[in-house]
């Protein structure tokens, strides 16, 4: 689950609240955002901090949940078989987000949910 968070201060308390440590973090140019994971789970939470960019004004600005994502083994072959049945992605090409390459279902074409595809590198 990707949860936008308007600061580095509101990620860290939604952390303590869910109990959860930073496993690893990195930063992601495409969207301006640094993309915080936690331990591992159940469930596996990424808090999204906007550098300004396309998610800075999600939700008003004020965050939220915004994605739940999966992980898939071949990240092309799954773009490929959604685009065969009529999905268009988000991004015409995975985007490369450090340790994993990633693209999004659109809300469109799944009533109303971002859905993210993740492929570990």
């Amino acid at each position: 689950m990707g949860i936008v968070c308007p600061d580095r201060r509101q990620a860290d308390a939604l952390l303590s609240l869910f109990g959860r440590r930073v496993a690893r973090e990195h930063f992601v140019t495409t969207y301006h955002a640094l993309c915080i994971f936690t331990d591992e789970g159940p469930p596996c939470i990424e808090l999204v901090v906007p550098d300004g960019g396309p998610l800075a004004s999600f939700n008003r600005g004020v965050g939220g949940i915004h994605h739940i994502a999966y992980e898939v083994e071949d990240l092309d072959a799954v773009s490929r078989r959604l685009r065969d049945g009529g999905v268009e992605l988000l991004e015409k090409t995975p985007i490369d987000a450090g340790p994993i390459r990633i693209n999004f279902l659109p809300p469109s074409s799944t009533r109303g949910l971002i859905v993210e595809l993740i492929e570990p590198k």
